[in-house]
């Protein structure tokens, strides 16, 4: 089961089996983790492009590519979990599974119990290596707290906190967050970023009744002030 102290933790499950596949999402949903499943890496693709996800679970003989492979070519993917799932059960395959991403190299068959433990521990792990990173979801306008809580954001709040994530710590000054808008600091009338930022801070605290980590720099800009990461998913 999972963490009480945690949102149930996303999964995604990558087999062409359907028999299997079917097996595996029903059985982890019934733990109280939310799963997903997919036959392809086609599927994969356009599955995570609009789902937040915390751990795949990977065949890698699969009917359009090779998991493996396709694994190492998702720079995005690094900071989830992977578990792979296959037949292949060679020394060899198995570092190269670890070497191209996984945190664990399962060979079929496998025992969907130990599957749902794995899961549930690896997300433990991670969230307990994250501490206090937030996450800005470019591609649906969405940022997560550290508590796994969603907060949508409209386009402007989205390119301003992508800004500012990109120096965590550091303040940004105002002219180049009204660049990034897209206007010209020139002819720009900053209260309006005063009054981005002041909606932006109180729809986190309405939300979730405590304070964005999103400062105002005397005389210069913003800064945020927690570790944040920039997902592409």
């Amino acid at each position: 089961m999972t963490s009480a102290s945690y949102p149930p933790a996303r999964v995604l499950v990558l087999e062409d089996e359907a028999d299997l596949r079917d097996a595996t999402v029903t059985y982890l949903n019934m733990e109280g983790l939310k799963a997903a499943g997919v036959a392809s890496l086609g599927e994969a693709q356009a599955w995570m492009r609009t789902h937040p996800m915390d751990v795949l679970v990977l065949d890698l003989g699969l009917p359009d590519g090779d998991g493996l492979q396709w694994l190492k070519a998702q720079p995005d993917i690094t900071h989830k979990g992977v578990i792979i799932t296959t037949a292949r059960e060679s020394p060899e395959q198995r570092v190269a599974g670890i070497r191209a991403g996984a945190d664990m190299y399962l060979v079929k068959p496998i025992q969907l119990a130990e599957l749902s433990s794995l899961v549930t521990n690896l997300v433990r792990r991670l969230q307990s290596n994250t501490g206090t990173r937030w996450s800005l979801r470019k591609l649906n306008w969405t940022l997560v707290t550290p508590q796994g809580a969603v907060i949508k954001l409209t386009h402007s709040e989205t390119v301003l906190l992508a800004r500012l994530a990109q120096s965590p710590g550091e303040a940004v000054s105002r002219n180049e967050l009204v660049s990034c808008l897209g206007f010209d600091p020139d002819t720009y009338d900053f209260r309006r970023m005063e009054i981005l930022v002041r909606r932006l801070r109180n729809k986190i605290k309405q939300t979730l009744g405590h304070e964005l980590p999103l400062d105002t720099v005397h005389k210069l800009g913003y800064a945020f002030t927690s570790p944040i990461q920039v997902e592409a998913i």
